[in-house]
């Protein structure tokens, strides 16, 4: 592959990020990153005239948040059990029938997430941009850019220099003490979940360093983010939440949602059933396109108003995506088109995933 160590300069620096040291923070790194069960629980702009000021650039306080704490997080860290457990001979549950084409369908998409964030202002879908464009990004996700781009230049030759690095850092984010602060730990997940997809589609040394461990390490990391809360309270209450809340909230639902599908790829691969997530019953599906993409606070809780109106019969569940008695009825046929008609791509993949498995 072209490029090396200087290509690595082409790109927008993380490490300018303010606040943010690498040899203090990123020790033994060898290269310089260029320049400056059951439902759940519940800078601006110069103005001008009388004009008010555009706040689109305004970082969001990520911190000042509102969630449900759930005490059914503990499902997500032992999922990792469930495909050596079979139902009870009483019990109606049947593994998930993964078509091969669904798991590469689902395999493909997941691959094109760390290269997403070699360009300048995307995120992958499970990164919100506000997490990203702020004052300072947290550790894990800077570090995570900088990695990603290390991996998607690395020289030929060097590949099992980048991968040593990359583990060395996933090892730093498992043995990381459980924070207080929801962005930190919602971070730590996604870069943890980046890394582990990035490997395990790996070309470059050839066999996947992906094993159980990692698996097990990646579900305790979506334990912690989950237990402060999958809801807002707001939610809950059919209100409107703060933007910072509804952040935080989706990428967390968001980035859980991308985990079990990776899990399914997992197993499959290694011939272990997959079965329906009952752990996330009842949690609402990814919002709509607008809310998810806008930049500016006051469209979003114009928009957000109209989303409580489109759903004043409730929210959508990613439950209402698997195949139940309600299945094909005119009732839940409706709320579907409803939901698909809104989604962005994150969205319209979940959909169509479930679509394959449950004919939703």
């Amino acid at each position: 592959m072209t490029g090396g160590v200087d290509s690595l300069h082409s790109h927008t620096p993380i490490s300018t990020t303010p606040g943010l040291d690498f040899e203090r923070d990123m020790p033994g790194l060898p290269l310089s990153f260029g320049s400056p069960v059951g439902c759940w629980d519940p800078s601006p702009r110069r103005q001008h005239g009388n004009r008010r000021p555009d706040r689109r650039n305004v970082a969001l306080d990520l911190t000042n948040i509102q969630l449900v704490p759930s005490s059914n997080a503990e499902n997500i860290r032992d999922r990792w059990l469930r495909p050596y457990i079979m139902p009870a001979p009483e019990s109606d549950e049947v593994p998930k029938a993964y078509q091969p084409f669904t798991l590469q369908y689902i395999s493909r998409i997941l691959r094109t997430y760390s290269q997403r964030m070699l360009k300048d202002e995307d995120v992958p879908p499970i990164i919100h941009h506000a997490q990203v464009s702020g004052r300072k990004m947290p550790r894990a996700l800077a570090n995570c850019y900088s990695l990603v781009r290390m991996w998607e230049n690395a020289v030929s030759g060097s590949e099992t220099m980048v991968v040593n690095t990359i583990e060395k850092e996933m090892d730093r984010l498992a043995e990381e003490g459980p924070s207080g602060d929801d962005h930190e730990l919602l971070s730590s997940f996604q870069a943890y979940l980046i890394y582990s997809i990035m490997l395990y589609f790996s070309f470059l040394t050839g066999t996947s360093p992906v094993n159980d461990k990692t698996m097990i390490t990646l579900m305790e990391l979506a334990f912690r983010t989950a237990r402060n809360g999958l809801f807002c309270a707001a939610e809950l209450t059919h209100t409107r939440p703060s933007w910072e809340s509804w952040v935080i909230v989706s990428a967390k639902r968001r980035a859980i949602f991308t985990m079990y599908l990776f899990c399914s790829v997992y197993n499959s691969d290694r011939l272990l059933p997959n079965f329906i997530a009952d752990e996330m019953r009842g949690v609402y599906t990814p919002g709509n396109k607008v809310l998810w993409e806008t930049r500016d606070r006051e469209t979003w809780e114009r928009e957000y108003d109209r989303h409580l109106i489109d759903w004043e019969d409730g929210m959508f569940e990613i439950s209402e995506l698997w195949r139940s008695a309600e299945t094909g009825t005119s009732e839940r046929r409706a709320r579907v088109e409803r939901w698909v008609g809104s989604v962005d791509e994150f969205g319209m993949m979940l959909f169509a995933v479930c679509a394959h498995i449950h004919s939703c």
